[in-house]
């Protein structure tokens, strides 16, 4: 059965989600992943909202999944050529945001592709013509609302590592800048 654990996949990324400069917990982006499906489902089903359709949702679902699924796998072959222990600070840093945007990735392949599954089922279930029920409505509200907030969490995982490993030349500019004031300064005696 463990097999199927998609569960033990979403915790190791919920831990993985760490200030990069402190390490610690992130635990607004945190509380932010719990709260927001019950909360958009609960909206929704407040508000009586219903589907009139989820065949397109379906398949840009599916492929997001794929698409997700495909990037985990590049940066995972990347992260590989990094070995296990990195030999320099900087080399460290970006292994730990590869592990960081793979595991995000990865969850996100996995929840677009429940929620495409769960669509499809709510789709078979739905009588021709009619919309989805408000229930149903509401369980995927606060399903593709967390896949939206992986996405995002993706994206934004995929930039900093990419600005990580290459930083920008303004960024790159203000360092050595800011080490060439410091030379400058005379010390006291």
């Amino acid at each position: 059965m463990k097999r199927f654990n998609v569960f033990a996949l979403l915790i190791d990324q919920y831990r993985y989600i760490r200030n990069t400069s402190s390490k610690r917990a992130a635990v607004m982006t945190r509380l932010i992943l719990i709260c927001c499906a019950p909360v958009l489902a609960w909206v929704s089903w407040a508000q009586g909202w219903q589907l009139q359709s989820v065949g397109e949702l379906i398949g840009a679902l599916g492929l997001l999944a794929g698409v997700f699924i495909s990037a985990y796998a590049i940066v995972f072959g990347l992260r590989v050529t990094q070995g296990r222990r990195p030999t320099s600070n900087l080399k460290l840093k970006v292994a730990h945001s590869m592990d960081e945007a793979a595991l995000t990735l990865l969850s996100t392949g996995l929840l677009a592709g429940i929620d495409a599954g769960f669509l499809a089922v709510v789709s078979a279930m739905t009588p021709e013509g009619s919309s989805v029920g408000v229930g149903m409505t509401a369980a995927a509200s606060g399903l593709s609302s967390l896949v939206g907030l992986y996405f995002l969490m993706s994206v934004r995982r995929l930039h900093m590592l990419y600005v990580e490993a290459f930083p920008p030349y303004w960024r790159v500019r203000a360092m050595v800048g800011h080490e060439e004031q410091s030379e400058q300064k005379p010390s006291h005696h």
